[in-house]
């Protein structure tokens, strides 16, 4: 089994060379563009800099797309020997497995654990099994109820002290969703 720094190395060498091609392949080999579907460089630079200022060593997003974020939050998370989960339904069905493929790829995809299906269903279900985590980022669902169900069901994974990271705020039913949520349900 490979140490952890060189597995870390081998997920940055990877992120490095998919923002370069500004694609990853699917599970088919062809590429598929980065944008507009995964974060910056920058933004999953800041997310993992953030999740290691956390000291987060269990990590969930709901919204694998291409997986780059989830490799962000592998490198914060391998710092502890940590373990990531991501939720996406629709690996297959839009993404052709490129997430998957991204996660394989990297070398990561045995830290991970993938849950294709609905976040509404999934994030109840990871509640009631007790289980908990250290940091979040939610970018799955757009819309509003999606937003909200996402973000409740978080607050409720992510323990005291943790952390819950939306993205896409400049869009209104997230921006307006996050917002029902600190004024709300806010400890």
């Amino acid at each position: 089994m490979a140490s952890a720094d060189h597995r870390r190395t081998a997920v940055q060498q990877f992120v490095e060379r998919a923002y370069r091609n500004g694609s990853v392949p699917d599970a088919a080999g062809e590429p598929v563009a980065l944008a507009p579907h995964s974060v910056d460089a920058d933004l999953g630079a800041a997310l993992r800099d953030l999740a290691i200022a956390e000291g987060a060593e269990r990590t969930i997003e709901v919204g694998l797309a291409l997986g780059m974020s989830a490799l962000f939050l592998c490198e914060a998370a391998m710092r502890r020997d940590g373990r990531h989960v991501a939720i996406d339904p629709f690996q297959e069905k839009s993404w052709n497995g490129a997430g998957l493929r991204t996660l394989r790829d990297a070398g990561v995809a045995g830290l991970v654990e993938v849950i294709e299906e609905e976040s509404q269903l999934a994030l109840p279900r990871l509640v009631s099994e007790g289980r908990q985590f250290d940091f979040a980022f939610v970018d799955g669902d757009h819309r509003f109820e999606g937003v909200f169900l996402d973000l409740y069901y978080m607050t409720r994974l992510v323990k005291p002290g943790g952390l819950v990271v939306a993205d896409d705020m400049w869009m209104p039913p997230v921006r307006t969703a996050v917002a029902y949520v600190e004024k709300n349900l806010a400890t």
